[in-house]
């Protein structure tokens, strides 16, 4: 399974084998990226994945599983890639997207997606686990992704940013998000300014496990009122992995159909 973010609508097939966890993009005033950061070692996070569109990347997400994906809500015409050098692509089985994902709150932001084949596992293909509670306030994080640099374009090589995670009722004051944050969003800040996907997994503790996917921020991305805002893992974990054992069900209104050519792909192993 992977955990991931995409920035186009998907069409959805119905759910088996290989799925992943998304969140719809941000409209408006939000954008699906954060600025700062810098290049991360090779291998060194090897549950990333690069979910592409037509060949480019459109967003990153997390391995949580070998058929499954995370992240937030994907567009048509995508595929996963895994490996750094020696990559696997995978088309997408299925889409299955929180049902109670809110477009106007982004509350629930989230997607798995269910891939047609089963990751090969290595030393620098490994999946990552979900984090056990909710991260305090000043918990130490980080965020991966291929997002937009300083001076424009995506990145050709991951880059991560380390965060802390800010405090809720802080967050929602009238001088920050004044109350859009919901008690499943998670607020953080990055000690640098660079970039990141939308859907990238925000990871902490020393064991590192997925406490979140990264779902949107403020337009002004400079703006230090108007913090990056994560959809929480954690909160979601009984759906996670009641989605990961027995798929979607029944799947979302307007969001079904069986596309004529899979191209959405995942790569992993970075």
């Amino acid at each position: 399974n992977l955990l991931a973010g995409v920035r186009a609508p998907l069409r959805l097939a119905a759910a088996r084998p290989g799925q992943a966890l998304l969140s719809p993009a941000a409209r408006g005033r939000l954008r699906p990226s954060v600025i700062g950061g810098h290049e991360a070692e090779p291998h060194s996070r090897p549950y990333m994945v690069s979910i592409q569109f037509r060949g480019v990347h459109a967003c990153g997400g997390a391995l949580l599983h070998k058929r499954w994906v995370g992240r937030i809500l994907p567009g048509a015409g995508m595929g996963v890639s895994v490996g750094l050098r020696v990559a696997e692509t995978f088309s997408i089985r299925a889409a299955c997207p929180h049902p109670g994902y809110d477009r106007r709150t982004m509350e629930n932001d989230l997607l798995l997606l269910q891939l047609e084949g089963k990751v090969t596992l290595s030393r620098t293909r490994r999946l990552i686990g979900l984090l056990g509670r909710e991260p305090a306030a000043g918990t130490a994080c980080s965020l991966a992704g291929w997002g937009a640099r300083r001076h424009g374009g995506l990145s050709p090589t991951l880059q991560e940013l380390e965060v802390a995670v800010l405090d809720t009722q802080m967050c929602n004051n009238s001088r920050f998000w004044n109350g859009d944050i919901a008690p499943t969003m998670i607020c953080f800040q990055g000690h640098h300014r660079g970039s990141g996907d939308s859907g990238g997994p925000l990871v902490c503790g020393k064991r590192a496990a997925v406490a979140g996917v990264l779902s949107f921020t403020s337009r002004d991305v400079t703006d230090p009122f108007k913090p990056p805002v994560a959809t929480s893992a954690v909160k979601h974990k009984n759906w996670i992995r009641k989605t990961l054992r027995r798929g979607c069900g029944s799947p979302q209104p307007g969001r079904t159909g069986q596309t004529d050519h899979p191209v959405l792909f995942t790569q992993v192993g970075f």
